[in-house]
């Protein structure tokens, strides 16, 4: 006799429970259809195109950051490895084509978040757990219905693994209890549909232990000891059960059977129709699938002759995935965390944004629906999401970099300044000082006495107005043109670019704002105006490759200017440098002293995935030991000064800059290092706050070359020539 077990036994009209399952089936299609109206509210967005890249994009990210977790345990990919760039531009949708997302085996851990570790291990035993569950009640109706396969050593192993794993997620299911009621984090706001929700799982496991116990107990125990334990969680139930007579038994475990049933069944109808967080099984896989593909944090062009209005005041003015986004949020609250401007006190928190939204959404969708105006109705901006918190956001991405459910918060805060200064001309007043100067002086630095050569006197770097010559356009960007400290950094990736033997030029009196900070303080015209610019003034001199020394120059270049037709090689100075040296086109024999931290400026790192070109760079540096910041790469710390804020007043709680240099501190660096101007400036502004200029200072890793013992090795026909 093998071992194996009835599917029905001892349950007469068991089938019934196929109905259950189809009006359960019935219900949860007609809570989707609900809730698909309400993200159809929001206005049209094509998230339909390139399925197949998206399919797989979708797979990928389901492995790395749905079943290996990534997100929920804050890990780092291997630092050997290398992140994707953009394929091509489409023309016809006006958009990027989709990253080549990595593969698992491409994915090597290197690092865990030890914060994330209890949170992270609750939801994957959950997550695991139950996922174990369902395929052990699928394989069931598979092998009783069509190919009977559970029998033998393969009953056992299954009646072993499946039991096994509905432990595991009861463990998981109490490790939440404890986390949410007794540790109780900030981040977590606890509902009554969290408990619920743990409840649910809790009781839905235990009563089918309860099930199998007395299975087990009137049946293995009995006739075939040696069965039992192979199902544990059963068994030992079964021990405690095994005083009872075998009608009671049998009777017990018909009741508790059907109350198993129903009861979960009963669940997920509840679940559906009150929109339990326990939606997020449905919901989350499908914003990860509709995520926008392109590159990160490329805010979607206003037609500016076509709109009727400008930026996001109601909740309507979203798009529909932007409304799918808010509802997929589970308030997890690790964006909360990892934001910079609520670290710093600020009355900005990522997910309140969201909630704030979602409820709005909720409370105006049955006038909405209808075609009738909200009853009463509140003002999305100033009403709901207050003003204040709109311009805190210095649009670092940390928030959708560590959100598991890939919601992006960033373009829904420029939406919403976008309304503000072009419909309500509201913007803080020194903002509006930097955008006046980019419309009038062509850069947001007013009162600059400097002009855009004066840092490159006594170089001979060419100027395309006077020489178009050239191979690569350095782009120098307005802070390295106009601001005393960075036209050192200016001169430095000058000096390393002619060492290397690079025919480069600049435009000069002719380069003019890129117009990233006009877009990201939300004046979508000024920026457009500056982008058709620059377009016409790189076509004039033909320009293909740009070398830019600012990482908002290089993403807005890069990944933004592809949407009006201009389409370049952009690089990094620190690729370039990088490539450098690996080519062996220049090399560094003695470099200076001490303790380097590189700190990873956001839209370079976050936004563009150049975590290990400024690493390579100072590992190739003679004499300095690389240490890392408590919050590097991913998980990096914004200097404060993104979206804007180089130009916005901090004006409640801490700066940022001093939080990010009081992390430098921490890690006993005596050298701040870094590759954006922006940084450069913050950093400049918090170690004098923090009174620590005698034994620390910041450099860009230009200036770390260009002050190193730098050479331009001999070509081999030289070198012969030398010897």
């Amino acid at each position: 006799m093998e071992p194996s077990r009835e599917i029905f036994g001892n349950i007469e009209f068991g089938e019934i429970l196929y109905i259950f399952g189809a009006i359960v089936i019935g219900v949860i299609i007609y809570a989707l259809y609900r809730r698909y109206k309400l993200w159809q509210l929001g206005k049209p967005d094509n998230r339909f195109t390139n399925l197949n890249k998206r399919m797989r994009a979708f797979i990928n990210t389901s492995v790395i950051d749905g079943a290996m977790h990534r997100k929920f345990f804050g890990v780092l990919p291997s630092m050997d490895y290398k992140r994707p760039t953009i394929e091509d531009f489409t023309p016809e949708t006006s958009a990027l084509k989709a990253y080549k997302l990595p593969s698992p085996k491409d994915f090597i851990p290197r690092e865990l978040n030890p914060r994330e570790l209890y949170p992270g291990l609750a939801h994957f035993l959950l997550f695991a757990g139950c996922t174990v569950l369902v395929l052990g009640a699928f394989l069931d109706f598979l092998s009783h219905y069509f190919f009977h396969f559970l029998e033998g050593t393969v009953y056992l192993g299954y009646s072993i693994v499946v039991d096994c794993f509905g432990v595991l997620a009861l463990i998981g299911a109490v490790m939440a209890l404890v986390r949410r009621y007794g540790q109780r984090p900030e981040r977590l706001d606890n509902k009554k549909e969290d408990l619920i929700a743990l409840l649910l799982i809790c009781v839905v496991i235990i009563t089918g232990f309860i099930v199998e116990g007395f299975r087990i107990a009137a049946t293995e125990l009995r006739t075939t000891p040696d069965w039992a334990w192979w199902s544990p969680g059963g068994y030992v139930l079964a021990r405690s059960f095994s005083g009872l007579s075998q009608a009671t038994l049998l009777t017990q475990h018909k009741i508790s059977w059907w109350f198993h049933i129903v009861f979960s069944f009963g669940a997920i109808a509840y679940i559906a129709l009150y929109w339990n967080r326990l939606w997020h099984i449905i919901i989350s896989p499908l914003n990860v699938f509709f995520r926008s593909l392109g590159p990160r944090g490329a805010l979607v062009p206003i037609n500016l002759e076509a709109a009727e209005s400008f930026g996001v005041s109601k909740v309507q003015d979203f798009t529909w995935k932007q409304l799918l986004d808010v509802d997929a949020c589970t308030r997890c609250g690790r964006c909360q965390d990892a934001c910079p401007a609520y670290a710093s006190d600020k009355p900005l928190n990522p997910k309140k944004v969201i909630q704030d939204i979602k409820s709005q959404l909720l409370e105006e969708a049955p006038y909405l629906l209808k075609g009738a105006a909200p009853n009463p109705g509140r003002d999305l901006i100033s009403e709901v999401v207050q003003e204040e918190p709109i311009w805190n956001c210095t649009t670092c991405y940390a928030c959708s970099e560590v959100c598991p459910v890939s919601i992006e918060h960033v373009d829904k805060i420029i939406a919403m300044r976008r309304n503000l200064v072009l419909e309500r001309a509201k913007i803080p007043e020194t903002g509006e000082g930097a955008l006046r100067s980019i419309e009038a002086r062509g850069h947001p630095w007013r009162g600059t006495t400097a002009t855009r050569t004066d840092w490159a006197q006594g170089l001979g770097v060419k100027i395309l107005s006077e020489d178009k010559n050239i191979d690569v356009l350095y782009w120098v960007g307005c802070t390295s043109a106009l601001e005393e400290r960075s036209m050192k950094v200016a001169q430095a990736i000058a000096k390393v670019m002619k060492l290397a033997g690079i025919n480069f030029g600049i435009l000069g009196p002719e380069e003019t704002c890129c117009g990233d900070p006009a877009r990201r303080l939300g004046n979508e015209y000024l920026y457009q105006l500056q982008v058709q610019k620059n377009i016409e003034l790189f076509k004039n001199y033909g320009v293909k490759k740009i070398v830019t020394g600012c990482p908002h120059c290089f993403n807005t270049l890069k990944h933004e200017y592809p949407q009006f037709g201009g389409q370049y090689e952009v690089m990094h100075h620190s690729e370039l440098i990088s490539q450098l040296l690996k080519e062996e086109k220049i090399r560094i024999i003695k470099g200076p002293r001490g303790n380097v931290a590189y700190h990873d400026a956001c839209y370079l790192g976050r936004y563009n995935y150049l975590f290990q070109p400024p690493r390579e760079i100072l590992n190739s540096i003679p004499d300095i030991t690389l240490v890392e910041f408590e919050r590097n790469r991913e998980r990096g710390f914004c200097c404060g000064a993104g979206g804007g804020h180089m130009w916005l007043e901090e004006r409640t709680g801490r700066r940022i800059n001093e939080l990010r240099t009081e992390q430098a501190i921490d890690a006993k660096a005596q050298i701040i290092a870094t590759a954006c101007p922006y940084c450069l400036q913050m950093f400049q502004d918090g170690i004098k706050a923090k009174a620590a200029e005698e034994w620390l200072k910041t450099m860009d890793i230009a200036e770390l070359v260009a002050s190193s013992a730098v050479y331009r090795p001999y070509s081999v026909p030289e070198a012969r020539q030398q010897a």
